[in-house]
């Protein structure tokens, strides 16, 4: 029985062990981004990727995308007559109460990566997101497509921007 269940632990621990290959520091993605031995993918939506700024050189092609579907219109005029009416504007989470947002898979993630990959003639890719938990999803899907894939540590914003990296596009 113990032998059982020590053979049923480490079977779920390789579960939630990642496929890909490693997580990267800033320096050591842009070293390999310099010498062509890698792409860096931005995970982000696109929204993310145009307003809060991307890295030198990251190429934008979202694992996921927000879709928004609004709320009736009667809805949406009493939110509009409540601010009118309290003189206070609503903030960004009680607004987004108005749509009904759905997360929607990039079908087309895999064979965009590797376009990207052919067309700048890389071996393998680095996938970045806000702060870690998408790449290193993103990089999981990509290696068991047999994609050599490594996670940027810590993300964008606390990875590359925290270590004062190259980057642009507020």
């Amino acid at each position: 029985m113990r032998i059982f269940k020590a053979l049923c632990t480490l079977f779920f621990l390789s579960l939630s062990l990642s496929a890909y290959e490693a997580d990267l520091t800033p320096q050591e993605a842009q070293q390999m981004q310099k010498e062509g031995k890698a792409i860096i993918v931005d995970v982000r939506t696109t929204l993310e990727f145009i307003y809060t700024g991307h890295g030198e050189g990251f190429i934008n092609i979202p694992v996921y995308e927000w879709t928004y579907e609004p709320k009736s219109v009667e809805t949406r005029v009493k939110s509009a007559n409540y601010e009118i009416k309290s003189s206070k504007v609503k903030d960004h989470v009680a607004t987004q109460k108005l749509y009904n947002a759905k997360e929607v898979f990039n079908k087309n993630f895999v064979k965009e990566v590797m376009e990207a990959m052919k067309l700048q003639g890389a071996q393998s890719v680095i996938l970045v997101c806000r702060s870690g938990p998408r790449s290193k999803a993103a990089a999981d899907i990509l290696s068991k497509e047999g994609i050599t894939a490594y996670n940027l540590e810590e993300g964008f914003m606390f990875g590359w921007k925290g270590e004062n990296m190259p980057w642009g596009g507020e």
